[in-house]
This record gives C-alpha cells, sequence and structure tokens, in this order.
C-alpha cells in the first residue's frame, strides 16, 4: 500500500526532470563528459542565473569561443541583431479581479555590439499583475535595463540591483515580441522600431 502512494509523485518527478531539456539540449549534454567546459564557465552560469538573463559582454564571448563553451545561452559566431533605437507598442496583462488591462510600451536602447543598456517604460501599469515592481513604480519613466543580444533574441536584464527583473524578446524583423520571466501572470509586450 505505501508504494503505491511514492508512485504517481515518483512518476511525476521522473516527468518534472526529463521534460526540462528539448531534444536538442539533451543531445548537447550527452555529447560532453562534464557539465561545464571550464571554471570560467561554471562561473558565467552560476553568476548568471541570478536574474535570469545573461549578461554578455565582449571578453566573455571571446572567452567562450576560446575554451569551448556549450549550452543554451553560448554566445554564437553570428552577427547580433541590431536592437538599437526607440521601439513603440503595446503590452497586455491582467489587473485586479484577473481583468484585462494594456497600455503603451516603450523602450529606447543603445546597442553596443551583442549588449547594451537602455529604458523599458510601461505606461499606466501601477495595478498589473506579472508586471516588476521597479515598472510599475516607475510606470511613465521607466526603468533602466540591460540587454543582451543574439542573432534573433533579446535578453533584458533590470539595471536597479535593488529590484531585479529578466524578460525575453524574440526579435521578428522590425519587431520586437517577449514576457516577463518569474512572474506568476502572464504579461505579453510588442514593440515596432520606431522611423
Amino acid at each position: 500500500m505505501r508504494v503505491r502512494n511514492w508512485l504517481p509523485m515518483g512518476m511525476a518527478l521522473v516527468l518534472v526532470l526529463t521534460g526540462c531539456a528539448t531534444q536538442r539540449e539533451w543531445a548537447a549534454w550527452r555529447s560532453h563528459p562534464t557539465h561545464y567546459a571550464t571554471d570560467n564557465h561554471l562561473a558565467f552560469s552560476v553568476t548568471n542565473a541570478v536574474a535570469g538573463a545573461p549578461l554578455v559582454t565582449p571578453e566573455l564571448m571571446e572567452k567562450a569561443k576560446g575554451e569551448g563553451w556549450w549550452g543554451r545561452y553560448v554566445p554564437s559566431d553570428l552577427q547580433p541583431a541590431n536592437v538599437a533605437g526607440n521601439w513603440t507598442g503595446t503590452w497586455t496583462g491582467l489587473g485586479l479581479l484577473r481583468s484585462s488591462r494594456y497600455g503603451v510600451a516603450q523602450a529606447s536602447i543603445n546597442q553596443k555590439g551583442a549588449g547594451g543598456e537602455g529604458v523599458l517604460i510601461l505606461q499606466d501599469s501601477q495595478a498589473v499583475e506579472g508586471v516588476p515592481v521597479s515598472l510599475r513604480e516607475n510606470s511613465s519613466f521607466g526603468a533602466p535595463i540591460e540587454v543582451t543580444v543574439s542573432d534573433k533574441e533579446m535578453w533584458v536584464n533590470g539595471a536597479q540591483r535593488s529590484r531585479p527583473f529578466a524578460a525575453t524578446f524574440k526579435l521578428e524583423g522590425d519587431r520586437l515580441i517577449g514576457s516577463f520571466l518569474y512572474q506568476q501572470s502572464p504579461v505579453r509586450i510588442e514593440m515596432t522600431r520606431d522611423r
């Protein structure tokens, strides 16, 4: 009888552990004898796990290439996308009592190589679940951000260390489509580059 009580929990644990990686990620893990390529790779992974989006510098890109790092956020040889400039669009999410809310989203990004900094603004987001505190408090003024860019994605970290947040964006032509990481309620942000 006691074995039966543990069976569903054991099966759920197996599903969670095996469901967290894609087929491509499992192939990458099987092809490497160790979890990390070097001590520097381990240090990068540990320090970048805090906010959820990697902070990649040109120096780290050179180090990763030289040491043969692997994993999802390995800087690639591909040219990073150009996300510099001003972006405008909308955000949608849920407010009090799960009511639909929306407003203007804006970003201003200064990019240098695969990294950069800027400001993210979500107007009228003070009472929206899923919007990080730093953005809610500074609704119309925005919050400072740091960005890391690949060929098709942009990772965003809040630059205020006392109120961190992270988001990911997909780049589709002149459109950025993203959402925040680690939030209970989803918020979708869609912006196009200002001309």
